[in-house]
């Protein structure tokens, strides 16, 4: 049954967050036929882009602002306010408050989406020195471009996806690297110890100092960064620091707003957030049941934020399928001239299994309760993508392993 509240009186929307799962979001209000008033508010000035780009083609200046931008046609019909920092919302009266140009802006609504996704993690360290950097939004990139020209040296700080994407981008701009990362093996939370330690070695293939089970405790410079000491007693020289320590949800203008907040906006299997107040949640910033898994997951990737943003706008107009959203999560990573790719959710994997290793290809599957949940790899073409209709259908984990050895028979 359709939410009545959900689907009755929509006709201003308002979609905060600009970026890919808002853009989304508003190009499915206008397919469905919405013909209301879409306010799409965001804090970046250059919202929307290309994430993606952020830690690669901009740090190399393959790309400048205008070639990562992506365009909002005029006939969608929407109002766009960017610079604006998102400052409360007041369920009860359908009102969003921001702040522009130190000016109190309001943005009443019938529907909202949130789509505010997530800001980089404070580093502990982080001083207001120059050539210390984080890396999320464009500006970010655009400044760090800046610091890699006639940089030497680089210390990234955190072995995850984007410190290892910047590892590699540095590499081909022949600048030092040196990775420095806390746990034993890179990634291996996420993807297990074998593609996180087999994703390591090529990477130390090409140059990166990769540096594990240590972490900075202290920068020294003047005006700028000049090194860094290690846990370990060692002092590392550098240009500049690239602080990746994670990321969190952009929930603080939510907090005094009465939604469940844990990890995220908490929605329903239709990412719906308050059914009754008209306001859904997609991409980085919602944590939502995902029924193919039984769970509740937050995906902070690009095709997640696509998927997402699209079934959102039409829960919010009661049209999207009562059985909810049904996803393989699919990311991917550009690194060492090659995508890390993964299908599926390997958050909580039970067992990890080595699919193929042959040279620099990887692929590896993810087990939770007897069932395949996920496949990475890398060097490794389309053969990941070919498994997401088996974790689609919930196939045994033993059949996959029984086709790995039948393939090698």
């Amino acid at each position: 049954m359709v939410d009545s509240a959900i689907r009755d009186h929509p006709r201003r929307i308002v979609i905060a967050g600009g970026s890919i799962a808002g853009l989304s979001a508003a190009r499915e209000l206008r397919r469905a036929g919405f013909d209301g008033t879409i306010d799409l508010v965001d804090q970046d000035p250059h919202a929307p882009y290309r994430r993606p780009a952020v830690s690669k083609a901009i740090l190399t200046g393959d790309n400048v602002a205008a070639d990562v931008a992506i365009e909002v046609p005029d006939g969608l019909g929407i109002t766009r306010s960017v610079g604006v920092t998102l400052r409360g919302l007041d369920v009860r009266r359908r009102i969003v408050f921001g702040e522009r140009d130190g000016e109190q802006v309001e943005y009443g609504y019938d529907g909202l989406v949130i789509a505010t996704g997530c800001e980089a993690r404070p580093w502990e360290l982080h001083r207001e020195m120059r050539g210390v950097h984080v890396l999320r939004h464009l500006a970010d990139g655009l400044a760090m471009h800046s610091s890699l020209v006639g940089a030497r040296h680089v210390v990234i700080v955190g072995a995850g996806f984007i410190g290892l994407e910047v590892a590699s981008v540095c590499r081909s701009l022949d600048i030092d690297v040196t990775v420095v990362e806390t746990a034993a093996i890179p990634l291996s939370r996420v993807l297990g110890a074998s593609l996180g330690g087999h994703l390591a070695d090529l990477h130390r293939d090409t140059g990166v100092r990769i540096l594990c089970g240590t972490s900075v405790v202290g920068l020294h410079g003047r005006d700028a960064v000049e090194s860094v000491t290690l846990s370990s007693g060692e002092t590392v020289e550098t240009d500049l620091i690239l602080a990746c320590v994670g990321s969190r949800p952009a929930t603080d203008w939510l907090e005094s707003s009465g939604l469940s907040l844990r990890n995220g906006v908490l929605a329903d299997h239709r990412c719906v957030v308050d059914a009754e107040a008209g306001i859904v949640a997609a991409g980085d910033v919602a944590s939502w049941h995902n029924p193919l898994y039984g769970r509740r997951m937050r995906v902070e990737h690009w095709a997640n934020a696509i998927e997402q943003g699209g079934f959102a706008a039409r829960a919010l107009l009661g049209t999207a399928a009562e059985s909810g959203l049904s996803s393989v999560p699919y990311f991917w990573s550009e690194q060492l001239g090659s995508r890390l790719q993964s299908v599926g959710s390997a958050q909580g994997h039970d067992e990890v299994a080595v699919l193929e290793h042959d040279g620099d290809t990887m692929v590896v599957a993810y087990r939770r309760d007897e069932r395949l949940v996920a496949v990475a790899g890398i060097h490794a073409g389309s053969r990941v993508l070919g498994y997401r209709a088996k974790i689609e259908s919930r196939i045994p984990f033993r059949s996959v392993l029984d086709d790995r050895v039948a393939s090698r028979a």
